[in-house]
């Protein structure tokens, strides 16, 4: 027998022993002792942040769960690439379903064909959007066939080819996304700066055929590469929970492999080996810093590839650090190679709404960088950086003093408005919740992030659900910060503290943890109540709360501060509270209205509620 199930035994045994028909609350200080020694010191540890429970909150991005299997092929000489999908999903139940397709207006994908079970169907093609209707009907499950036909951009844009460096980036059409009402997202209006896409994490089966030669990395590795046809390669790709698919490659990439513990292989690609050696440099002291910080990448690989001069700035998507070679001129590389690392955690890993709350990973990413400065070189060059936020702010505030950071894309009135406020103030936002709680409690907040919702679109709530689970109480700070006009500086953490409840010398845990709310301390009446042997029902007639135990008969009503106890009248001096659908009760209840003993101390955020002392009188109440 386990050493558990023996303990477990035990403590049924004595129970049945100690209580006959007597309630089980006159008996916790034994119950806990026994308890206490037969519990080794790795079942302590599983308790050592009880108020960790809490599920996470839904993502932004309904999941359908979908996969994509895609067969397609680079013809380099017309520029295009000509594919075969099948992707399968769950049935949205919607009359129609979406796909989006990220393409450019002068330079349009074609969507040949789309098929299910082997029935042609038609389509709407739209600007950023394919609809067509829902042809799963009451299948739980389905899976549309797809052939489609995407010309390459000649020139460096996200997509497309310069310098023979192919840069493949939302190539293929892809499932639209819900909110948890099952509702579509429109895909973003598009502008001249920003990442106005919505994406929809997914498992990948890819392959893809290029002439020989050609070097690829992509966001799941190296892949396995087979010769097709005498002139031909192609390579298959198996990936799982990725936001998107890319491949960057070229016939003249030199590609490296590292690798950092645990089990991350970061390769990296550039024309120029000289290149190579300083971006290694980098990633081996930028992964590190940031697997650190954030916590191990939930990914077995990762790529970084150099594009050609004048091509787009930097990108990042899905297990891809993407920058211009230009960026070795004035040492930009130094910050924004950084950057786009710290894009595979916050970005990549977890997700947001990108037209709509990009400061969450762009201020993440910007702060990650001085991170990194600071580990490599030292104090004064995080300082450095942090001081130009700082002046990027000012001048925010002085130009924009009426926006705020929780403002879409397509809203800000210029590229300088954007940068500054997303960039620069959503870094100092970070920074300022570091410097309030402190390095230690920082770095489990961004780790409890990743754990919670890796795989996840999320936004301010989330932030704040895990800010509270690291500081232990109800915070709010990222709803409150974002939504407050540029003019106004960040203040601290509002938080309510979680208190731990101890019964009879018996700490419990309930689901909406107690907590100090306006300088009272308020206990969840039903869930802890009813572990003290107390009756409690709602009385129709009376349309109150009715409490029985310890020889009493309590009456009050919801959100009133007075208790009608025995037919007096008693102020509580705290009214009854609602906190997500539970009643919670003042702690003067329990002292005076029920004549329990109890104890707050600030200090340990305990509360101590006594009942043993009168438990003859509560038993005869039930």
């Amino acid at each position: 027998m386990k050493s558990l199930h023996k303990t477990s035994l035990l403590v049924c045994v004595t129970i049945l022993v100690f209580f006959g028909s007597v309630g089980v609350v006159a008996y916790w200080p034994a119950i806990s002792q026994i308890i206490a020694m037969n519990q080794s010191p790795e079942e302590e540890q599983k308790f050592v942040d009880p108020f960790s429970y809490d599920p996470p909150l839904p993502s932004y991005v309904k999941d359908l769960n979908p996969v994509y299997k895609i067969q397609a092929e680079l013809h380099t000489s017309e520029a295009k690439i000509t594919g075969n999908m099948t992707l399968e999903f769950d049935n949205p139940k919607t009359p129609d379903v979406r796909l989006y397709i990220y393409d450019y207006l002068w330079n349009k994908m074609t969507v040949k064909s789309i098929r299910y079970k082997d029935k042609p169907l038609s389509f709407e093609r739209g600007q950023s959007l394919v609809k067509l209707a829902n042809p799963l009907g009451k299948e739980l499950r389905g899976a549309l066939t797809i052939e489609f036909e995407n010309p390459v951009p000649r020139r460096g844009t996200r997509f497309g080819v310069k310098d023979d460096i192919w840069t493949l980036t939302t190539w293929y059409p892809m499932l639209g996304a819900q909110n948890q009402k099952g509702v579509w997202y429109d895909p973003p209006q598009r502008v001249d700066f920003g990442d106005p896409f919505v994406y929809h994490y997914g498992d990948y089966d890819v392959s893809f055929t290029s002439p020989q030669g050609y070097k690829w990395v992509s966001s799941w590795g190296r892949g396995q590469s087979k010769s097709v046809g005498g002139s031909k390669q192609q390579v298959h790709y198996q990936a799982k929970n990725l936001l998107n698919f890319g491949l960057v490659g070229s016939p003249l990439y030199h590609i490296e492999t590292i690798q950092f513990a645990p089990n991350l292989t970061v390769d990296i690609a550039s024309v120029d080996k000289g290149n190579i050696e300083r971006i290694k440099n980098i990633a081996q002291s930028v992964f590190p810093t940031f697997i650190d910080m954030y916590g191990p990448l939930p990914y077995p690989h990762v790529a970084i590839a150099e594009t050609s001069t004048g091509t787009t700035y930097a990108m990042e998507y899905a297990n891809l650090a993407v920058f211009k070679r230009d960026m070795h001129h004035n040492n930009l590389i130094d910050h924004w190679l950084p950057h786009e690392v710290g894009h595979l955690w916050w970005y990549n890993s977890v997700a947001t709404l990108e037209s709509s709350h990009g400061w969450l990973d762009e201020g993440l990413v910007e702060l990650g960088v001085s991170h990194y400065l600071q580990k490599r070189y030292g104090t004064q060059s995080a300082t450095t950086l942090l001081d130009e936020y700082n002046r990027d702010v000012k001048r925010l505030q002085e130009r924009y003093p009426n926006g705020k950071l929780d403002k879409p894309l397509q809203k800000f009135t210029t590229e300088e408005e954007f940068k500054l406020t997303w960039y620069s103030r959503g870094a100092l936002l970070f920074d300022n919740l570091r410097r309030k709680i402190g390095d230690d409690a920082y770095k489990r907040f961004l780790q409890r992030v990743q754990q919670n919702y890796h795989g996840s679109v999320i936004g301010a709530e989330h932030l704040d659900q895990a800010l509270g689970q690291t500081l232990q109480g109800e915070a709010k700070y990222f709803t409150l910060y974002t939504n407050s006009a540029n003019k106004n500086g960040f203040g601290a953490v509002q938080l309510e503290p979680y208190i731990t409840t101890i019964i009879n010398n018996m700490s419990f845990y309930p689901s909406i943890p107690a907590r100090v709310t306006q300088n009272t301390v308020y206990i969840p009446l039903r869930e802890l109540g009813e572990k003290m042997g107390l009756a409690i029902s709602w009385d129709d007639k009376k349309q109150m709360i009715r409490v029985k135990g310890n020889g009493r008969e309590v009456f009050i009503k919801e959100r009133e501060r007075f208790a009608d106890v025995d037919g007096k009248r008693i102020d509580l001096g705290s009214p009854l509270i609602e906190i997500k659908e539970r009643t919670m009760v003042p702690l003067s209840f329990f002292e005076k209205a029920l004549g329990f003993e109890t104890a707050y101390n600030q200090q340990q955020k305990t509360v101590k509620i006594n009942t043993y002392r009168t438990i003859g009188k509560a038993a005869e109440t039930k």
